[in-house]
């Protein structure tokens, strides 16, 4: 599992996400806002109804509705599947998780409704010991409780299943392109040895430098480049001759092929018969060969320009592989030129 730590806000446009949340509570009459792993919102509310706006809003209450989020959110993780509750208030809510790289992120919180059938077969997430101030409130503002738009379980189960495909993607490509635009800056950093603000590479820079990479190498990747039996791994066959002197991982070579990172490495493995990471190391020392064959670069200037971190983690790679140091390698291969 990955040890890296996502923040939801970083992850996903928030100001667009609004506007496809907005419209989403519009079309079902569904309230809805997204919140984080703990349960606190990090959107306004769309559509939220008056009683429950009364409920968000009071310095006390408003408690029990992000201890209500929050559980709603963490027994949709444990059970893999979006999950249909009944909150503190007897209102029917349900919780799609939002996952990165099997991480726990937040979650989209969907419903204030009420059913026509089966509400009470529903699982109550939170049980608060004061009931008779929560039957009070409810009391002094029935005419507001009574507004509650009603749903089948199962119309309501059938939105549940839309919402979790939506979100799905939404997060795959939101996640796609922040990966494209991490790998592009390291690539940056390893290429011009500093540090590279973040504020000055978005996704239409990246998109539009490596248009410009594979424009500029065309002509040596025909002459030096493999061509695909699966055409839809052309484009990151491309890309990874394009950029001998970076590393390109699955994620960046994913973005460029509108594939799932597990889905290309998988279509990878068919074309090469071994695992991406295994033929890309491969690929890197035949090209090391290749230099220390036909020219006079240094160790350490080899290492360099095939996007090695250290020269020696080149060296140990090399001997790994090829069974002999890169300079004994040279040493038996070297071309001489004809006198």
């Amino acid at each position: 599992m990955s040890t890296t730590l996502f923040d939801i806000e970083q992850v996903l446009d928030l100001d667009k996400w609004e506007k496809v949340q907005e419209s989403l509570a519009l079309a079902t009459h569904l309230a809805i806002i997204l919140v984080d792993y703990r349960g606190r919102p990090i959107t306004r509310h769309s559509q939220v109804q008056p009683f429950c706006q009364l409920v968000r809003n009071h310095p006390e209450l408003a408690v029990y509705c992000e201890k209500c989020d929050s559980r709603g959110g963490l027994e949709a993780v444990r059970t893999g599947e979006p999950f249909i509750y009944r909150c503190h208030f007897n209102i029917v809510d349900m919780a799609i998780p939002i996952m990165v790289d099997n991480q726990y992120v937040g979650a989209i919180m969907a419903g204030e409704v009420l059913l026509i059938d089966g509400q009470e077969k529903l699982e109550q997430v939170l049980q608060v010991e004061d009931q008779k101030r929560l039957e009070t409130f409810k009391e002094e503002h029935h005419e507001l409780f009574e507004q509650y738009p009603k749903f089948t379980l199962n119309d309501l189960q059938k939105t549940a299943t839309m919402l979790e495909s939506l979100s799905e993607y939404i997060v795959t490509e939101a996640i796609k392109k922040d990966y494209l635009i991490k790998a592009y800056k390291q690539t940056l950093r390893i290429s011009k040895k500093a540090e590279v603000p973040d504020q000055s590479v978005d996704l239409k820079t990246v998109q539009a430098d490596i248009r410009h990479s594979l424009l500029e190498n065309q002509l040596a990747a025909e002459k030096d480049s493999y061509l695909a039996k699966n055409k839809m791994l052309q484009p990151a066959i491309d890309l990874i001759f394009a950029n001998k002197g970076s590393h390109v991982d699955l994620n960046m070579l994913a973005a460029v092929t509108n594939l799932s990172p597990s889905y290309l490495s998988r279509q990878l493995k068919e074309e090469f018969g071994e695992p991406f990471s295994q033929m890309y190391a491969k690929l890197k020392i035949y090209w090391a060969e290749q230099l220390l064959k036909t020219t006079d670069l240094t160790i350490s200037e080899i290492s360099d320009q095939l996007g090695y971190v250290e020269a020696s983690y080149f060296v140990r790679s090399f001997k790994k592989i090829k069974g002999i140091t890169p300079l004994n390698y040279r040493k038996r291969h070297k071309h001489f030129p004809m006198t």
